[in-house]
């Protein structure tokens, strides 16, 4: 039996030979008897030989074939992604919700496009959304945590991190990523309060009375074992205070 020219064209790329795959599936594409598949197989040739705008223009084609294709619209944001053509993603992934509203793939490469342009604000607008639809997935809880840290915003970096640390149904990597985030929040925290107890009067009167209310009236928030850290500095501030001064006499 005669190999379709798909068949053919994965051969010819399974052998690493992208031209002649490529010149297989353009003469489809000319004569008009390509699938949608053989649209795919030609961008990623293109996607190979680092012709983006080409590998678009292939799967754009394919939409005109068929536009409600889940795999089709995620492959061209994909395309948009990695080629850098950050707004350009971010437009269709907009056009996308439009159509169909929540959908949760077009939400999370719009998460990317996002974080991608560094625009903080906007991803984690579209991180929340996804925590909504779905409470319990640590991935969309996680990200949400490394933004909200991003955007300095620890208090509910630590709510976030705290759940995902004691959430036994998440993977092991998670939880253990979680985990290593609050130990990093908690220990540049407690340097920053260390040093405004040596530096501020009032906050140390503050802190050796009531430690953990001092700290968060300053801003500061810490995990369950951060908090018992906090609560462990007052004998040491105490102790500090009490120790005789020492005077160096200037001749």
């Amino acid at each position: 039996m005669k190999p379709s020219t798909l068949q053919l064209a994965e051969e010819y790329l399974r052998r690493g030979e992208l031209k002649q795959a490529g010149r297989l599936l353009q003469r489809a594409v000319r004569a008009g008897k390509a699938s949608v598949e053989c649209y795919l197989r030609l961008a990623e040739v293109y996607r190979l030989q680092e012709n983006w705008q080409a590998a678009i223009d292939a799967v754009r084609a394919a939409l005109q074939l068929q536009p409600n294709s889940t795999t089709l619209r995620e492959r061209l944001v994909e395309l948009l992604l990695e080629s850098g053509r950050l707004s350009e993603a971010v437009e269709e992934c907009q056009r996308w919700l439009r159509e169909a509203p929540d959908h949760p793939v077009a939400l999370e490469h719009l998460l990317d496009a996002y974080w991608q342009s560094m625009d903080y604000e906007h991803a984690l607008q579209v991180a929340n959304q996804l925590v909504r639809l779905q409470p319990r997935s640590p991935h969309y809880r996680l990200r949400r945590a490394r933004l909200l840290d991003n955007l300095g915003r620890h208090a509910q970096a630590v709510s976030d991190y705290e759940t995902l640390a004691f959430d036994r149904s998440a993977p092991d990597e998670i939880i253990t990523w979680a985990i290593s985030e609050l130990e990093r929040l908690d220990r540049t925290q407690i340097e920053l309060m260390l040093q405004l107890l040596s530096e501020d009067g009032l906050f140390r009167l503050e802190f050796l009375r009531n430690p953990l209310r001092a700290a968060r009236q300053r801003g500061f928030v810490f995990s369950r074992v951060g908090e018992q850290v906090v609560e462990a500095l007052v004998d040491t501030v105490r102790t500090n205070l009490q120790r005789p001064r020492c005077y160096v006499s200037y001749h």
